[in-house]
């Protein structure tokens, strides 16, 4: 087994979970094996593994980018749950949806709120109050 796969790995089951990452490569067959396999070796043997960022703050980027590209609930519903795993605060969460906003509009970020919410119910995660409810 290489380096960068193992790497990859034990990044992906610290965000994840124990064991995560073989289940994300055991799901596959035939070739689609391979691409799993890369995706952990690349996205986290080689870029979650850099220093310079700690995993809540990779966590969060990550949703952002994903809310901008849009389209993608399954991934930004994982990426909710490995911040929520690293020790993001349902607040650091939220906002980091919200400020995407000004970046890809109000419809992609609408979908992702959505998304992130039931995530963070079904995880059990207080939901901090919105603006309107602190100033009543």
């Amino acid at each position: 087994m290489n380096e960068r796969l193992e790497a990859g790995r034990y990044w992906f089951d610290q965000v994840y979970g124990e064991g995560r990452a073989e289940g994300l490569i055991d799901m596959q067959s035939g070739l689609a094996r391979d691409l799993a396999r890369l995706g952990i070796e690349v996205n986290f043997g080689d870029i979650y593994s850099r220093p310079g960022l700690t995993l809540a703050q990779r966590e969060l980027l990550s949703l952002a980018a994903l809310v901008a590209i849009g389209g993608l609930e399954p991934q930004v519903r994982g990426h909710t749950r490995g911040a929520v795993r690293v020790g993001c605060t349902a607040t650091e969460i939220l906002e980091t949806v919200i400020h995407t906003v000004q970046y890809c509009g109000f419809p992609k970020a609408l979908n992702a709120i959505r998304v992130v919410t039931d995530e963070l119910v079904d995880l059990g995660v207080e939901l901090p109050p919105g603006r309107e409810a602190a100033t009543d």
